[in-house]
């Protein structure tokens, strides 16, 4: 029950950030590209199967990779200095 009630909310997710990047697209008051990558987040977590093809796509491998993996690296950078600074 937890996990259809789960999908129900990613679903739902997705379908607001949709339905926002349309309207961001008839209004350039509001932006659409977040609105856009949180319906893409939320598919990515509703479907396993849409998750790998999203990823194998040749635009995701060259725009989204490299900022993820800059992302890792600040990350990993930051507990380098937090250990350093619990040793001393």
């Amino acid at each position: 029950m937890l996990i259809i009630l789960e999908k129900i909310g990613w679903g739902m997710l997705a379908l607001t950030g949709f339905v926002g990047g349309i309207i961001g697209l008839a209004l350039p008051v509001i932006p659409q590209v977040p609105f856009f990558l949180l319906a893409l987040f939320a598919l990515s977590k509703l479907s396993p199967r849409f998750h790998r093809w999203l990823t194998s796509r040749h635009w995701y491998q060259r725009m989204v990779v490299p900022v993820l993996e800059k992302f890792h690296a600040k990350r990993q950078t930051k507990k380098r200095v937090l250990i350093k600074a619990e040793q001393d």
